[in-house]
């Protein structure tokens, strides 16, 4: 199992190109430095044919393809934190949207607007969920991530998928 070693901020760098998709933009994570690359194959031009040699060389020993969020999985966070709303009101009108209809998404969260908690409650919510992937698929690599804090040069901190350490604070 190879080891990757990630500042907090390179993780949650992770975590967001993972939830994020743009047709035509493929992203890279090198597992040697924790960098992320970006191919962008409508506009390629000579770095990025460089590094197009370079990810293909590597490609799933150094360089690994970032799949990103699918639409299921969006619909099921959506449904899962809809079953965590305390406020019967809401959560019933939370489900009325994803019976259907166009832009279940937009809906959802303008349904949640309403309630400035709920809705950063259900961004958090989604972040967890990504970040869970982006473990399960880093496992599915086999790589074992180490994540460190930068807070003054001090402070390892391990992440494991059962527990995440915390340094006091």
């Amino acid at each position: 199992m190879k080891q990757l070693v990630l500042t907090e901020r390179q993780l949650q760098e992770l975590i967001e190109t993972y939830d994020m998709h743009m047709d035509g933009i493929e992203h890279f994570l090198n597992i040697d430095t924790g960098e992320i690359v970006m191919i962008n194959s409508f506009d390629g031009d000579d770095e990025d044919e460089s590094l197009s040699e370079a990810i293909e060389e590597g490609f799933n020993e150094i360089y690994f393809q970032i799949s990103h969020r699918e639409s299921h999985e969006g619909y099921m966070d959506m449904e899962d934190f809809a079953d965590t709303v305390s406020n019967e009101k809401l959560r019933k009108k939370l489900f009325n949207v994803l019976i259907g209809g166009k832009k279940i998404f937009r809906r959802f969260k303008d349904a949640l607007a309403a309630d400035g908690p709920e809705l950063d409650r259900y961004y958090k919510f989604v972040e967890s969920k990504n970040k869970e992937r982006v473990l399960d698929w880093l496992e599915s690599i086999n790589v074992d991530l180490k994540v460190f804090v930068e807070k003054d040069n001090s402070a390892d901190r391990t992440v494991n998928r059962t527990k995440i350490r915390m340094p006091d604070s």
